[in-house]
């Protein structure tokens, strides 16, 4: 890299910013393979002469050449400041930065070639005139291959063929002889200048992309023309004086090797006559030698053609072998590239093509291997089916020998009974009330195996799920397993639960004792919490609806705790209170507890309700009940009040108690009131709070008693909404359904059974007709298969629903 500014010359060596003083000698260039780029201070508009450069002579070193020109400082006017070093350091210091801006300009260029792969150094001389600095440049360092721009890129058009820029036409003009200089635009070539190697000769530029043959064509047919027009127009004679001298032959000579020496080319591609000037020549030639000279002169003249023409041809020929080889070197370079991607692509198939065959090596070893243990599978599958139909025979009469059995079992168990009541001197005639055994068999087919999706509750003491047993809606609740409680002692309590009768408590169809599970009659109008909390959209439960539910709560807990033994109910709240198709109420679980052994239905409760999780605890249950575990009245009492409040207030139970009081306190009662269930008799319902908040006192001791205090008032208020209701327009007594009266008796049935000719009969009437001795059937007078009897749950539930709707 040189920095030339006078006679001082610098040259930057090794790593950037390090500066070596270089006094004598000067870097010697390779200037035959070496392209000289001239660029400005815009790197933008330059940067498509470098491409252009870098793309045209691919391998060749490229060297960037700038004119710096310098900012000159005002003249200083006391010749003093001269000998201040330190006022000349101010003065030298702007010229440093700006040499320091101008480096890092020249740094952005090679980092520009280095990225497109060229080889690249700079030189650069510091002067006011950009041309006279190139010229210098080229003169200085013998310049013979230079690239720069032609005009600026608005000037830039197709039709665009000469040079605009004041600078690139001095550096065509100025620039010696011997420099070969592409003028360049928008990285297009417009203009090419052929440089000489010496004064005369022509020196075809052998790293110069191939000219436009048309062009080319046309530019030396007009060169010809002219000289020849020129030869022609000569006069001979005598007295003529052409440019001070005689006519010289033309000479045209190049040092192209397809090229005689017969023709000068000046850089600017015209034809000029060379003559020499010869002094003192006089007189006349006579008429022979004037025509030997016109003959010698015409001779010429056609050699000069000839040749010219051949030198044409020759030229345009080497042109379009020129295209032709730039073509075939492009084709052949995207051919290379071609072959590269075919090449690696081909590559990655075969790595595939010898990854799958490893696998498919592997897969064939691994073939015996998989027949064998196919065939043996299909084997032992042969001998599994054989034994799955022996087991399924096996099944087939073990269920006809169990149903036996059970048939025997049932027909046992009734026999036992008859004998015990004799014995205990019981009146054997009086009808009681059986349940249905049922196997685990059975239980587990009508809950689909225990679908989930069946699944309708989970509590404390089991879950329960919907089935259909024996074509019955049924829902089967499953106790929990543990427990040391024998299979004498859970039917024993089973018997007293079914024995326990009253329209408002949810009737026990059946038990498994083999899997701990009851059979239930199924309400498919939901609970009393879904109707609070008006799921799935239905609407809220009117008042008179609300103060019915609550009356026919507190029937069956009277019915309940009367009972000889009595049984609380032990876990009420309104997800306990069930809902048939006319909104009667019936309880569930009542009495479930006493299943359980007492211990670990303490332990439920310790775990479920413990202080440490109060949200676990439910706001239903006695508080005393939370500490010892013992069910009595008085609990059921307290989860009523509960249920009393909500059915007023319609708010969630958790905090229920405060605001009532609060509302009380306050006389603000109708706050809390649910409106929503109608226009409540404001009075009476107050009255009806003032007993649900004395329910719901910490004592048992302070609790109201059902039938004395609590029925005193919701009797009233029971008669208030029947009043109401019949206010609206009386019913009419609706005719009995056929089938709901008992072919024998000719009444409404209160215990329906089906004997074995399909009809359904009074349970008293048709055990009456079979103890009698008939063994034929009252309807069709045919004999029965069997005396058997089942009870027909699904009429008895529409028996009691249509009875509950007629007040």
């Amino acid at each position: 890299m040189y920095i030339l500014k006078g006679e001082n010359r610098r040259r930057i060596c090794g790593e950037m910013g390090s500066l070596v003083e270089e006094t004598e000698g000067q870097r010697e260039y390779d200037v035959a393979e070496t392209i000289f780029v001239a660029v400005g201070k815009n790197v933008e508009k330059s940067k498509t002469t470098l491409f252009w450069a870098v793309h045209n002579f691919p391998g060749k070193m490229i060297c960037l050449l700038h004119v710096h020109q310098p900012t000159h400082e005002p003249a200083l006017t006391d010749g003093k400041l001269a000998h201040n070093k330190l006022k000349q350091h101010v003065v030298e210091a702007p010229q440093k930065l700006e040499r320091q801006k101008m480096q890092e300009l020249l740094d952005e260029y090679l980092l520009i070639l280095d990225h497109a792969g060229a080889q690249a150094d700079t030189v650069w001389i510091e002067m006011d005139s950009v041309e006279n600095g190139i010229v210098e440049i080229i003169a200085r360092h013998s310049v013979r291959w230079l690239v720069m721009g032609a005009a600026a890129d608005k000037y830039y058009s197709k039709k665009l063929v000469e040079v605009k820029s004041k600078k690139a036409i001095f550096v065509c003009q100025k620039a010696p002889v011997s420099c070969h200089t592409w003028f360049t635009c928008k990285g297009c070539l417009i203009y090419t200048r052929i440089g000489r190697k010496d004064g005369s000769n022509i020196e075809i530029a052998t790293l110069s992309p191939p000219l436009d043959s048309s062009l080319l064509t046309e530019k030396l047919e007009l060169l010809l023309s002219e000289s020849v027009f020129r030869v022609r127009s000569i006069d001979v004679e005598e007295d003529t004086d052409v440019m001070g001298g005689k006519l010289r032959p033309i000479s045209l000579c190049s040092e192209h090797p397809n090229l005689s020496n017969n023709g000068v080319v000046d850089s600017y591609g015209s034809i000029p006559l060379l003559m020499d000037k010869e002094e003192g020549h006089q007189g006349r030639v006579n008429n022979e030698t004037d025509q030997q000279l016109e003959l010698s002169i015409m001779d010429d003249h056609n050699l000069k053609q000839k040749v010219f023409a051949e030198t044409v041809k020759q030229w345009k020929e080497e042109n379009d072998c020129m295209e032709a080889i730039c073509k075939e070197m492009s084709q052949r370079r995207e051919m290379e590239e071609f072959l590269e991607r075919k090449k690696q692509e081909i590559q990655k198939v075969k790595d595939q093509h010898d990854e799958f065959m490893k696998e498919l090596l592997m897969v064939k070893g691994q073939r015996p291997v998989l027949e064998s243990q196919i065939a043996e599978s299909k084997c032992t599958e042969k001998e599994l089916e054989e034994k799955i139909i022996s087991a399924v025979e096996l099944l087939i009469s073990f269920k006809k020998k169990r149903d036996d059995m059970r048939m025997e079992h049932g027909n046992a168990i009734r026999v036992l009974k008859h004998l015990k009541k004799s014995v205990n001197g019981e009146d054997v005639s009086f009808p009681g009330t059986e349940i249905l055994e049922f196997s685990f068999m059975e239980i587990n087919n009508a809950t689909r195996n225990f679908d989930p999706s069946w699944k309708i509750g989970e509590g404390k003491y089991g879950s329960v799920y919907k089935g259909l047993l024996r074509h019955v809606h049924v829902a089967i609740k499953m106790l929990p397993s543990y427990g040391s409680q024998s299979l004498l002692e859970f039917e024993n309590e089973v018997e007293i639960l079914s024995r326990v009768r009253h329209p408002n408590l949810i009737t026990m169809i059946g038990t498994c004792p083999e899997s701990r599970s009851l059979v239930f009659e199924y309400l498919r109008n939901g609970s009393l919490e879904d109707r609070l909390a008006c799921k799935n959209n239905t609407p809220p439960l009117p008042w008179q609806t609300r103060t019915r539910i609550a009356s026919e709560i507190c029937s069956a807990l009277i019915f309940l705790h009367s009972n000889k033994p009595c049984i609380p109910h032990g876990n009420l709240k309104p997800s306990k209170v069930l809902l048939d198709a006319n909104f009667v109420s019936k309880l569930s679980d009542s009495g479930i507890y006493r299943l359980i052994p007492q211990r670990e239905s303490t332990a439920i409760s310790a775990s479920l309700c413990t202080k440490s999780n109060p949200k676990v605890a439910s706001v239903y249950m006695d508080p005393k009940y939370l500490e010892n575990g013992q069910v009595t009245r008085e609990s059921d009492v307290y989860s009523f009040g509960m249920i009393l409040l909500r059915l007023l207030t319609g708010r969630p139970a958790l905090g229920i108690l405060k605001d009532v009081k609060c509302a009380i306190e306050t006389e603000n009662f109708n706050m809390v009131l649910d409106w929503s269930a109608g226009d409540w008799p404001l009075e009476e319902a107050q009255l009806l709070a003032h007993s649900a908040l004395r329910c719901c006192e910490k004592q048992p001791l302070n609790r109201l008693d059902l039938v004395s205090e609590i029925w005193s008032v919701l009797g009233p208020m029971r008669d208030l909404c029947i009043e109401s209701v019949s206010s609206l327009g009386a019913k009419e007594p609706r005719r009995i359904p056929s089938h709901f009266v008992c072919p024998i008796f000719q009444e409404v049935m209160k215990d329906p059974l089906i004997a074995a000719d399909g009809f359904t009969y009074e349970g008293d009437a048709i055990r009456g007709w079979l103890e009698s001795g008939h063994d034929t059937s009252p309807m069709t007078n045919l004999k029965l298969e069997h005396c058997s009897l089942v009870p027909n749950y699904a009429l008895h539930q529409a028996i009691q629903e249509w009875q509950h709707a007629q007040y």
